[in-house]
């Protein structure tokens, strides 16, 4: 049977061990894949609420989420990320950017980790937490066809059996942000799969 969305599972990060206890999204700041997944269509489910002082001065946060193929034969082919259905509001910005494990760590391995949620990941880099390990640069695509794929670093266009891909998110409030409810974003993982 071929590869359905809820094949595809998302995870928070910041876990000491692959699939450790983590279920705080304030925490998701990279390391492991944690046994939480994050549930769709609920506040909060990766960034808090912005407070008035943040959204005066603005202010930028980071969030890693781990994304892991869990259908039991099939390969996600051609797999890229990018964004969907972004209401951030004007002023505002959210990207993201792939990291891949080290390739001998393609089902178990972490991706880097930053001390909060105000410190930037490293990106556009290979080789950086492993070998054969990488990270794309920011993006925003928000189509399949603009999305970034994820042969980065010595790993190949495609998400196999119980392989993760991590994704970085960087949401940016802008200096003096009105006020604003339902705010949301989805970070999409999609790909090709056999019948």
């Amino acid at each position: 049977m071929a590869i359905v969305a809820g094949d595809l599972k998302y995870y928070l990060t910041g876990a000491a061990s692959n699939g450790g206890a983590q279920a705080d999204p304030n925490a998701a700041l990279g390391n492991y894949r944690s046994s939480t997944q994050i549930t769709d269509n609920v506040d909060n489910n990766l960034f808090d609420d912005v407070s008035g002082g943040e959204a005066s001065a603005g202010d930028t946060e980071y969030r890693c989420v781990c994304i892991q193929n869990t259908h039991g034969s099939l390969e996600l082919q051609n797999a890229k990320v990018y964004l969907a259905d972004d209401t951030i509001g004007a002023g505002n910005a959210v990207s993201f950017a792939v990291e891949t494990p080290a390739t001998a760590n393609l089902t178990n391995g972490n991706a880097q980790t930053v001390g909060n949620e105000s410190t930037a990941p490293t990106v556009n880099t290979t080789g950086h937490n492993g070998a054969g390990s990488g990270i794309s640069n920011w993006s925003t695509a928000t189509t399949y066809g603009t999305g970034v794929a994820v042969n980065i670093g010595a790993h190949d266009a495609n998400v196999g059996v119980s392989e993760i891909i991590f994704v970085w998110v960087k949401r940016v409030i802008g200096a003096g942000a009105a006020a604003a409810s339902a705010v949301n974003f989805t970070v999409r993982l999609e790909g090709d799969t056999a019948a």
